[in-house]
C-alpha cells in the first residue's frame, strides 16, 4: 500500500502539474488570442495605412506629371515668346537701318539742293546787278542761256502750288519748285 500511496501521491501530484500545465496553456493560448487579435486589429490598420500611402503616392504622381506637363507646355510658350522678340528686334533693327539710310540720302539730297540754290541765288544777285543790255542773253555755269533781264520779270506763279514768288526767283519759296 506505500507503494500505492507514494503512486497516489505521485499520480495526484503529476495530475495537478497536468492541470496546471493545461491551465497555464490555457491562460497561454487566451493570451495568443488577445495577442493575435490585436496584431489583426494592427495588421488592418497597417494596410490602411499602406493603401493611403499607395493613394498619396498615385497621387503625387498625377501631380507632378501634370506639373512636368504644365512645365513643358511653359517652357514651349517661353521659347516662342523668344523667338517672336528675336524676330521682332530683328525687324526693328532692319526699321531703323533703313530710316537712318534713308535719312542720310534726304541729307545728301538736301545738301545738294541747298548748294543749288546758293548758286542760283548767287547767279540772281550777279544778273540782277548787270545792266538791261548784258542781260539779253547770259550763259549761266551749266551752259544754259537765260534771255532778258530776270530782275525785270513780271512776278510768276509755283505751277505745283500756286504761290507767287518775287521778280527773278528761280525756285518757289513755299514749296522748292522750280519756276
Amino acid at each position: 500500500m506505500a507503494r500505492y500511496v507514494n503512486i497516489m501521491t505521485t499520480e495526484k501530484d503529476y495530475v495537478e502539474r497536468l492541470e496546471k500545465i493545461i491551465d497555464r496553456q490555457d491562460d497561454l493560448l487566451s493570451q495568443q488570442d488577445a495577442l493575435n487579435e490585436y496584431l489583426f486589429k494592427q495588421n488592418n490598420h497597417l494596410e490602411e495605412d499602406i493603401q493611403k500611402h499607395k493613394d498619396m503616392v498615385k497621387d503625387m504622381n498625377k501631380t507632378i506629371t501634370q506639373q512636368k506637363s504644365d512645365e513643358d507646355k511653359l517652357k514651349k510658350e517661353l521659347e516662342e515668346q523668344i523667338e517672336t522678340q528675336k524676330k521682332l528686334h530683328n525687324d526693328y533693327g532692319e526699321v531703323i537701318k533703313q530710316l537712318t539710310d534713308n535719312l542720310e540720302n534726304e541729307k545728301e539730297k538736301n545738301e545738294k539742293l541747298i548748294k543749288a540754290q546758293s548758286e542760283l541765288q548767287a547767279e540772281i544777285e550777279k544778273l540782277k546787278k548787270t545792266p538791261s543790255s548784258q542781260t539779253e542773253k547770259q550763259p549761266d555755269k551749266s551752259g544754259n542761256t537765260y534771255y532778258g533781264n530776270l530782275a525785270q520779270k513780271s512776278p510768276k506763279k509755283c505751277p505745283k502750288c500756286g504761290t507767287e514768288s518775287n521778280k527773278g526767283d528761280l525756285f518757289c519759296q513755299s514749296c522748292g519748285t522750280k519756276l
